[in-house]
C-alpha cells in the first residue's frame, strides 16, 4: 500500500532534537497505482455527506477556524478510502509506526471502526484554522491521544495557494516550518501540549486526510479532550481569540 520506507533516516528526522517537537514530512507515501485512485475517488465538493465544522459558537463568529469539511462515518467515505484508512488505523501500522518513531505500545483509535479523527478533510478557498496543540486524551476511550498522520491529494499546488501546515516554537514567537500540502505527502507529528500548527489561510481548494493514534500510559495525567488555540504574535481579534477558545472548550460534542 505504502512505498518503501527509509526507516533509518526518517526517524532521524522524527527524533531531531533541534525541532519544537517530533515531526517527519514523507513524501511520495503511497504507492503510485494507489494514490491516483485515492485521488478519482476522492469526494466531489459538492457531495452531500460533508460536514461542515461550527462557523458559529453561541451567535459568535468562530474566528479560530472557517470553512473546514469532514466525511467521517464509515457509510459516507468511498469503499477504496475506507479500506486505505482501516489498514492505516490497525495495529499492523502501528507497529509501523513505532519502528519509525521509536514510541513503543501505540495502539489504534478504534473508536466506531474509523477512529475518534480519521476521515477526509477539505478545506475551500478562503478557509483557515489557527495555530493549536490538538485534544491530549481520547474523549470515549480515555487514552492519551500520542500521533496524528495528516496526508495530501493535492496536485500542481502553487506557492500563491497558501494552504501550508505551519509549525510552531513552543513559545509561539516563531513559525519554523511550512509544509505545503503537495500530492502524496504525509506529515506524521507527536501530539503534546505545546505541539503547535495549524493552517492560517487557503487560497484553492485543499484536499486531506488524517488519522491519529494513541497510547495506554498509566501515568498520564492530562485530561484535555479538545485543541487548545493560541495566539500568533501580531494576532488581529486577541481578546475574541480568547472568548472563543473559552466557548469552544466548554462544548460537549465532538
Amino acid at each position: 500500500m505504502i512505498n518503501k520506507l527509509d526507516y533509518n533516516r526518517l526517524s532521524k528526522s522524527f527524533n531531531d532534537k533541534s525541532k519544537p517537537y517530533r515531526y517527519v514530512v514523507i513524501d511520495n507515501f503511497f504507492e503510485k497505482s494507489l494514490i491516483d485512485k485515492l485521488y478519482n475517488e476522492y469526494p466531489s465538493g459538492d457531495n452531500k455527506d460533508w460536514y461542515k465544522s461550527r462557523d458559529d459558537i453561541h451567535g459568535t463568529k468562530n474566528v479560530l477556524e472557517q470553512g473546514l469539511w469532514a466525511l467521517s462515518k464509515k457509510e459516507h467515505i468511498p469503499d477504496l478510502w475506507l479500506n486505505v484508512l482501516l489498514k492505516l488505523n490497525s495495529l499492523e501500522f502501528c507497529r509501523l509506526l513505532e519502528r519509525l518513531t521509536g514510541i513503543s505500545d501505540l495502539l489504534p483509535d478504534d473508536y466506531n471502526e474509523t477512529g475518534q479523527w480519521s476521515g477526509l478533510r477539505v478545506m475551500k478557498k478562503g478557509s483557515y484554522q489557527l495555530i493549536h496543540s490538538d485534544s491530549r486524551v481520547h474523549p470515549h476511550l480515555n487514552l492519551e491521544k500520542k500521533l496524528t498522520i495528516v496526508g495530501y491529494l493535492n496536485k500542481n499546488w502553487m506557492e500563491e495557494d497558501s494552504g501550508c501546515l505551519e509549525i510552531w516554537n513552543s513559545d509561539m514567537t516563531k513559525c519554523v516550518k511550512k509544509v505545503e500540502p503537495l500530492f502524496n505527502r504525509v506529515i506524521l507529528f507527536e501530539n503534546t501540549e505545546t505541539s503547535y500548527h495549524g493552517v492560517p489561510k487557503v487560497n484553492n481548494y485543499r484536499r486531506s486526510f488524517l488519522a491519529s493514534y494513541l497510547k495506554d500510559e498509566k501515568d498520564f495525567k492530562e485530561t484535555r479532550s479538545k485543541a487548545l488555540f493560541v495566539k500568533r504574535p501580531n494576532e488581529p481579534d486577541k481578546k475574541l481569540i480568547d472568548e472563543i477558545s473559552k466557548l469552544r472548550a466548554n462544548l460537549t460534542d465532538y
